[in-house]
């Protein structure tokens, strides 16, 4: 069972989020837990409590704390837990950048785009076993996740495979091949030899993407728009 936290002071938004769980639980088969907080503060004692959800559902504009400084408050009790933030209007994402948020959704597009971020944040915390793929170099074979994948880039006729916590590996495939085999909306292509996951972006700027740990990339003025309107639609701006 996966566990949400719901915050918002409007219990009329939290009764909308709820019922898009439900639809999405009954979809998807999955068993959810949901707590809902109407303050800051009521889920700031939950979490001292030892009670810290897997999903933490924040909407940005609340009197007292603002959901950023909330989520800022949630990652001193957790590292791992997916935060997506609700918002009213097209505020700047940069605030979440700092912590590490998965996802922004507009409330009047709440039936549009809330289903993307939470299947996002489900297939994060979730880790599911047919999400994996095996590299295969020479006479080397080794399985990783996709979410363990950060880029992909083809130097020098090489694939090389960027990862999170595994450093850079090699495939024999070429990066087309690589990427068709992948078969999943995390995968970007920003130039024709370089595609990275979007869950690893932090931020675009001019003809660069920079991401949550640091490394900069450029995108092809070929792939700009594409890149700029999947970033955007998924931040929820």
């Amino acid at each position: 069972m996966i566990r949400i936290s719901v915050c918002d002071d409007s219990s009329y938004d939290i009764e909308l989020v709820k019922a898009e769980i439900q639809k999405y639980s009954s979809e998807k088969h999955i068993q959810f837990s949901v707590s809902e907080f109407s303050s800051p503060e009521q889920l700031l004692y939950e979490l001292q409590d030892g009670r810290v959800a897997d999903i933490f559902i924040l909407d940005v504009s609340m009197p007292g704390k603002s959901g950023f400084e909330l989520a800022e408050d949630i990652r001193k009790y957790t590292k791992s837990s997916e935060i997506i933030f609700l918002t009213s209007m097209e505020e700047r994402a940069a605030e979440g950048y700092k912590v590490r948020a998965l996802r922004y959704v507009i409330k009047m597009n709440l039936s549009r785009d809330f289903r993307e971020a939470l299947d996002c944040a489900v297939r994060e915390v979730s880790d599911p076993e047919d999400s994996v793929v095996t590299l295969h170099r020479y006479n080397d074979y080794r399985r990783i996740s996709y979410g363990e994948i950060v880029y992909v880039s083809r130097v020098s006729r090489q694939l090389i495979v960027y990862t999170k916590d595994q450093g850079e590996l090699t495939d024999n495939r070429g990066i087309t091949e690589f990427y068709a085999l992948l078969d999943d909306e995390r995968f970007l292509f920003i130039d024709r030899s370089c595609f990275v996951n979007v869950d690893y972006i932090s931020r675009i700027s001019g003809f660069d993407i920079t991401l949550k740990n640091g490394t900069v990339l450029p995108v092809s003025r070929r792939q700009l728009h594409s890149v700029k309107q999947t970033l955007l639609e998924r931040w929820g701006l």
